[in-house]
């Protein structure tokens, strides 16, 4: 299934081209978010990551469809 997913801030993948502020991913049917995080070698916990799946936020759990958008936001904090 294909899977649309989208990086923000410091997340943004850099290529040869530049930031790389999304991509589409082939996974196995019943992927999990988490299953994702692995496949894209997040190194940040996703309780540090605002996980969004078409819109509404969700836990590493969430099992993926295909042609869901994924957004990718790093937890950010400020005083």
């Amino acid at each position: 299934m294909k899977i649309e997913v989208h990086f923000h801030t410091t997340l943004q993948r850099l290529t040869r081209l530049g930031p790389q502020r999304q991509t589409t991913l082939e996974m196995p049917p019943d992927s999990t978010l988490l299953d994702l995080l692995q496949r894209l070698e997040i190194e940040l916990a996703p309780e540090h990551l605002l996980l969004v799946v078409d819109g509404k936020v969700v836990d590493e759990t969430h099992v993926l469809a295909d042609g869901v958008k994924v957004s990718l936001i790093p937890a950010m904090s400020g005083g």
